[in-house]
């Protein structure tokens, strides 16, 4: 029986509690208590009504800066470039409460547990060199509260926009978050409404984000662990025959069995979060250089440069974002197709006949890199994010033009 307490595990971090508390953690908790997992049910609804309800504000706003007779259009972008990006993290986290999404967080889980239990040394310090890598996504939370910060203390400094409404003229302050609020008519009202909207909407936005980098890290985790096994094969093979007492020959075999079974659940898991994230990354990536030459626009159209330096962090964030998943991606095609030449270097030529021509298979197979891909359009590489960036910058010129 699991319940959130057992789910703690160091490669997932700080996901799960965070996954568990905004109900984007798929339905692999077991309440002890039928009540419990009613409970949680409606918390769940009250959660997502709530995150609806704030999205339902931004639409309302973009609805209404439409309709004005004076079109500010620099609002407009404003609000369609945060609205965009809290709807598709919403989404997202609607696609990793999928069944298929519970397997593989369940994978993971048991994959911690069984290298804990082991006594390999070198398969917990390479355990522990991913762990590194992966607990980085920390910063990656200090640096969007950071921005969240510096986002207020840009729009509390800014200037109001006026809008003119018959002979009238009207002074409109901007708001952390371009969304309508029932206290339209109170400055103070409306600036801690809809902080605390975009406050809440952004930890959705943070979370699956933290997430999808944790589980395209944990695929690169578990080539490392296969090139472990595969360069040390000799070593290892050994060990399997003075321990468990086999011939030579036939610690080979069984040792090339364990790296082929480790090959193929590998491949199983990347297909499983291939099946999740690619319609996810449609969501990330399709719209990525609009929401990106929109902040860019924010920043230049701002006034004040200090005010534009605070907004430039936001951007910076979305920049960085987009290349921590095209590196991701992009490291687990090159090392999953570098296992091809792990099979290469062994001393297969003291092998017998069967398990050359194994090895023979195994590197025919590694030469289709494992991918992450853009729904069925493309796989996800460093190629991408040049697109994407050079995208961005042609919706800027489009932009200034305006």
């Amino acid at each position: 029986m699991r319940n959130i307490s057992s789910l703690k595990n160091d490669f997932l971090g700080i996901c799960i509690p965070f996954a568990y508390y905004f109900c984007i953690l798929p339905d692999i908790v077991e309440f002890k208590k039928i009540f419990y997992k009613a409970a949680y049910k409606f918390y769940t609804v009250i959660i997502y009504l709530m995150a609806i309800a704030c999205q339902a504000g931004q639409f309302v706003k973009l609805y209404q800066l439409f309709h004005e007779e004076n079109k500010l259009w620099d609002e407009i972008i404003r609000n369609y470039t945060t609205t965009s990006v809290h709807c598709f993290a919403l989404m997202k986290c609607v696609f990793l409460r999928g069944k298929v999404s519970g397997e593989i967080f369940k994978k993971v889980l048991k994959y911690e547990e069984d290298v804990y239990e082991s006594d390999n040394q070198d398969l917990k310090s390479v355990y522990q060199s991913a762990l590194a890598s992966v607990t980085k996504t920390r910063f990656y939370l200090a640096g969007i509260i950071g921005v969240v910060g510096f986002y207020i203390i840009a729009l509390a400094l800014g200037e109001p926009y006026y809008i003119q409404k018959g002979n009238e003229t009207v002074t409109v302050r901007r708001l952390l978050l371009s969304a309508w609020t029932p206290w339209e008519d109170s400055i103070l009202l409306s600036f801690l409404a809809t902080s605390l909207m975009g406050a809440y909407l952004s930890m959705f936005f943070i979370v699956s984000d933290m997430i999808c980098y944790s589980l395209i890290f944990f695929g690169i985790c578990q080539t490392e662990v296969l090139h472990l096994y595969i360069s040390h094969f000799s070593r290892y093979s050994t060990e399997t025959q003075e321990t468990d007492g086999h011939a030579k020959w036939i610690s080979r075999r069984l040792h090339q069995r364990k790296c082929i079974i480790i090959h193929q659940e590998i491949i199983s898991y990347v297909k499983d979060l291939n099946d999740v994230m690619k319609n996810i990354m449609i969501l990330d990536f399709v719209p990525s250089s609009i929401q990106l030459a929109g902040m860019i626009y924010q920043m230049m159209t701002y006034p004040n440069i200090v005010q534009g330096i605070l907004v430039s962090q936001f951007v910076i964030t979305l920049i960085g974002r987009n290349f921590i998943y095209c590196n991701a991606a992009n490291v687990l095609a090159v090392r999953s197709k570098m296992i091809a030449y792990a099979w290469y270097e062994t001393d297969w030529t003291e092998m017998p006949p069967d398990v050359k021509k194994n090895i023979l298979i195994c590197i025919t197979r590694s030469q289709r890199p494992l991918y992450i891909g853009i729904g069925n359009f493309q796989n996800i590489s460093l190629e991408t994010f040049l697109v994407i960036m050079k995208g961005t910058y042609s919706y800027v010129m489009l932009l200034t033009t305006i």
